[in-house]
């Protein structure tokens, strides 16, 4: 399984008001998400503790189709990397990850970020990177 970890601010909401999220950035994730069709959404943004029924609705609302969300990452405390890593160690038939995400905070994960700028949002350069970043097996997994 592929799987594309997605913080909503500074990734597909550039820091504007509401639910209403950069079309820019949300066209960018599908073109993601068709370039890797396999790929499923993880959300590990902070508006996760909203529950999944509600990430598929917003995303939806975005033009993001809500059958790729298949999860959020659970509400362990310390940075996103460990949030993450946690999920993976509950879900051990991923093989490749993407986070995207404007924040750094992502310990031994870090190879698996693509870096958005908070105030662009993804961009087609973005979706490059992290066509190539899926591509990456996890450690310790074969393709």
């Amino acid at each position: 399984m592929d799987i594309v970890f997605l913080d909503f601010d500074g990734t597909i909401n550039t820091f504007s008001a509401g639910d209403n999220f950069s079309q820019a950035a949300c066209a960018n994730l599908n073109l993601l998400l068709k370039q890797v069709p396999e790929a499923k959404i993880v959300v590990s943004s902070a508006w996760r503790m909203w529950g999944l029924p509600k990430m598929k609705e917003i995303l939806a609302k975005n033009g993001i189709d809500k059958e790729k969300v298949v999860d959020i990452t659970g509400d362990e405390r310390g940075i996103r990397g460990y949030q993450i890593q946690c999920w993976l160690d509950r879900n051990s038939k991923v093989n490749h990850i993407v986070i995207l995400d404007d924040e750094s905070d992502m310990g031994d994960l870090m190879k698996y970020l693509v870096k958005t700028n908070s105030f662009i949002g993804l961009t087609e350069a973005d979706v490059k990177q992290a066509v190539e970043v899926l591509k990456t097996p996890m450690k310790g997994k074969n393709d």
